[in-house]
Order: structure tokens, then sequence, then C-alpha cells
């Protein structure tokens, strides 16, 4: 055949086979939402056991141990734990809907004071304080005076006797705190003129000068304690206001929630961060499953030039590359999906646990990565073939394969780079099989049957 000739029928090939792709896409369409799943299936996985992985190590804490009936629901269900916190008040209200009789008479709130609250070695500085009033009251500031008058004598005994503890001395803790807490639930605290300076809205000055439209909360909070009184409420109101009061002496303010463990599904769905994303992976599911279908057709539309160009003896030698051909193709296609994804994905992973990253994979770059990555594979996986077509057109000897064995290696290495992602797990399980395709190619050249092409004579060369 002339070189035109080879074109023409070139030409031919390449439209057969993009007829037989755009048929194999129409099927590939069909099935895309399956595809789809089949290829989340090793993401799923791997995130499940990330995230059980991370479950149990948190799980053991300090003890260093998991109690063993925690386990089935990591391994088993698939729930992962989580701490939330939790309004002790308002967890009390919510199971009373369901059962009015539930701690009937007992008080609870998010709101109230414990010795946590008062400062290290401050109780006795507070007292001293509200002693002040007893000893000078016309000295004493108003707010503190409002807080002696609403102490009852037994409180007010209590106050003189810790004001005499030494400064910074732990002691008296609790009794202050069960005073404050008495102090919380009366409401005539907050309504007192005394306090009326922290209700009070910002000026309309201030709000000028400063260009402030933030309300007042505390004047927010008397606001709707005034429309519609609540326990809870006024006891948070009341401890606002008494954190102002004694700023040096309190702990900053911090409601008492109370830690509550839940358990919830694992969540191992990829995200999509537009619209269109979701579309586009369900196109290219289609198309790469479109090829892989079509691929028998191509393949035997590529064997078919390369049989243009072979003696007629050595024509019926394509009906043995061919099966060849498909098989390592689909093996190439099976060894990344079951043994290639699940060692990457731990590996890729192994960095999110030690860099403490939650991983938030993204369904284009993740699926990308999965529908791509066996293609490569089982297009690699044509060396073999590739390397006894060299052979019998006479490019290359089996001598030179085998002596330039370290280079081909070197070769492979750097082709699995490019047609892998960045990580070395996935670069090295496609440069290992490639390497013994390699001995293989040699194998073929050396025992298949057939005559070499002698690309610069008319007569054939004996193999």
């Amino acid at each position: 055949m002339s070189f035109g000739e080879h074109l023409e029928e070139l030409r031919k090939v390449l439209v057969k086979s993009l007829i037989g792709i755009a048929l194999g896409t129409v099927i590939g369409l069909m099935f895309s939402d399956q595809v789809v799943k089949v290829l989340k299936a090793p993401l799923d996985r791997a995130l499940a056991k990330f995230q059980q992985e991370q479950d149990t190590q948190r799980l053991k804490g300090t003890a260093g141990w998991m109690s063993p009936d925690l386990a089935p629901w990591l391994e088993e269900e698939r729930q992962t734990p989580e701490t939330v916190y939790v309004d002790p008040g308002q967890l009390v209200a919510a199971l009373r809907n369901v059962q009015p009789d539930f701690l009937t008479g007992v008080e609870i709130s998010a709101y109230k004071f414990t010795p946590r609250n008062l400062r290290p070695g401050k109780a006795g500085d507070i007292c001293r304080k509200l002693l002040s009033v007893e000893q000078q009251r016309d000295a004493a500031p108003a707010k503190l005076q409002v807080l002696w008058d609403l102490l009852n004598d037994s409180e007010r005994e209590t106050v003189r006797r810790l004001g005499n503890i030494a400064p910074e001395e732990r002691a008296g803790e609790d009794e202050l705190a069960s005073i404050f807490n008495r102090l919380l639930s009366l409401k005539e605290l907050n309504q007192s003129e005394a306090y009326a300076d922290l209700l009070a809205p910002p000026s309309s000055t201030a709000k000028l000068l400063l260009g402030s439209t933030e309300e007042n909360p505390l004047r927010q909070m008397a606001d709707a304690l005034a429309k519609n009184f609540d326990d809870d409420a006024n006891r948070r109101l009341n401890r606002a206001l008494l954190a102002f009061v004694f700023p040096n002496e309190l702990q900053p303010l911090k409601a008492e929630l109370v830690p509550l463990q839940t358990w919830r599904q694992v969540n191992t769905q990829p995200q999509a961060l537009s619209v269109i994303e979701p579309f586009m992976i369900w196109m290219k599911a289609g198309i790469i499953f479109g090829i892989v279908l079509a691929s028998p057709y191509v393949f035997l539309q590529l064997w078919s030039f390369v049989a243009a160009g072979l003696y007629p003896h050595e024509k019926g030698h394509v009906y043995i590359y061919l099966p060849i051909s498909l098989g390592l193709f689909f093996a190439g296609i099976l060894l990344a999906y079951f043994f290639v994804f699940d060692p990457v994905l731990q590996f890729l992973f192994s960095f999110n646990a030690r860099l403490g990253i939650s991983p938030e994979t993204r369904i284009n770059d993740c699926l990308g990565f999965f529908m791509f990555l066996p293609l490569g594979f089982g297009i690699a996986f044509q060396l073999p073939l590739v390397m006894l077509l060299l052979n019998r057109l006479g490019v290359i000897s089996v001598e030179m394969y085998l002596s330039k064995w370290r280079i081909a290696i070197m070769i492979i290495f750097v082709v699995a780079m490019v047609l892998t992602p960045a990580d070395p797990i996935s670069m090295l399980l496609m440069a290992f099989p490639l390497t013994g395709l390699y001995f293989v190619g040699i194998a073929l050249c050396q025992w298949m049957p057939g005559r070499r092409i002698n690309p610069f004579g008319e007569l054939p060369e004996p193999a």
C-alpha cells in the first residue's frame, strides 16, 4: 500500500472507531447512574474506614481502650459519635412536655452560679465589697446597696464570716454561689433603679457619633422579660448584671451547658460546589462507560489497520493479538478498580489523620480520578503488544530489549508518574505491573509465532 492509501485506511478506521464510541456512549448514558454508584463505592469504603478509625481513637480517649459494645455501632451500623452541648433547663422542659411529672419541683438551669464561675480566691473580696455597705452605706455604690438589701439575715451572717478570710484564700465558694443563685431568682434585682444604667438603650448621640446601630442586649432581654416573664430568662439577666458589678471577681459569662453524646449516620456523600457538577459527572460516566463498551470494536479497527501493513501470511496473527489486547485492557481496568483505589485512598486519607484535617471530598475531583485512572491502566497494559509490534516491524530487536531493560524501567516509572495522580502509591502500583509486563513482552517477542517485517526491503526476514 502507498502512503496515501495508508492515510485513507487510517481515516476509515478512525471514523469507524468514533462511530463505535458514539454508539457506546449512547448506551453508556443509559447506565450512568449505576456507573457513578459503582465508582463511588471505593470512596464510600475509604471514608467510612477513615471515620471509623478517627472515632475509635476519640472514644478511646485518655483511657486507651474502648468499650466493646460500641464497636458494632462503628463497624456494622456505620454510626459516628458527636458531642453536642445542650441547655439542661430546655432539655428538662422538653421532657416535661412529654412527661409532666418529670423532675417535679427541681429547678435546672444553664444560668446558675457554680464555684467554677468565681475566680480562684475571690470569694472573700466579693464579701468585703458587700460588707462595705454595712460599714459605710453612703460611700458604697448603689448597686452593692441593692444586693445587700436583698440578702436575708442568714446570708448576711455568711457574708460577714467570709469577709474575714485572708485574701486569695480558697474558702466559702460553695456558700457564696448558693447566695448568688437565690439572688438570680429575684426579679427585684433587674427592676431596681440602681441597675437602670446597664439596661438603658444606646443614646441617639452615641449612635450618631460612633455610627453604631447595635442595641443593648441587656435592654432587649429586659423588654422581653417585661412582656413574658420567665424564670430562666430572669436568672440569665440577673447573672449578667452581677457580672458587671463584680468584673474582677467573677469569670466571664458562660452558660453551663451539659455535654451530650449523640450518634449519627456516617456521611460519605461527596460535595458538589456548583449546580452543573453532578450533570457533568453523569455525562463523563456515560462517556467513559461507552468507551469501555466500544473498546472491543475500537481495538478490532485498530488491529485491522495494523493488519493492512502486514504480509498475507501474518494477517491471521491479528486474531491472536486482538484477544490478548482486550484481555490486557480489561485487566488494567480491573486492577485499578479492585486493587489500586483502596490503597491510594487510604494513603491519602492518612495525611488527613496525621494533620488533623477533615476530608471534604468534591465529586468532580474524586469521580474524575476514579473514571480516568482505570483507562490509564488499561491503555498502559498494552505495553507487551506494542513491544511485539515494534519487534515484528524490525524496529527493536529482542537483544536490544534485554540490553536496555534498565532504561526501559526508568521510562516505565516516568510514564506511570504521568498517567497517575500526584501520589506515589498509584504510581508504584502501575509501574510494578508494567515492569512485569515489559518482560512478558520480551517473552512474546521471543516465542510468539510470526516473521519480522523488514521495512527497508521487499522480502521478509525470518524470525
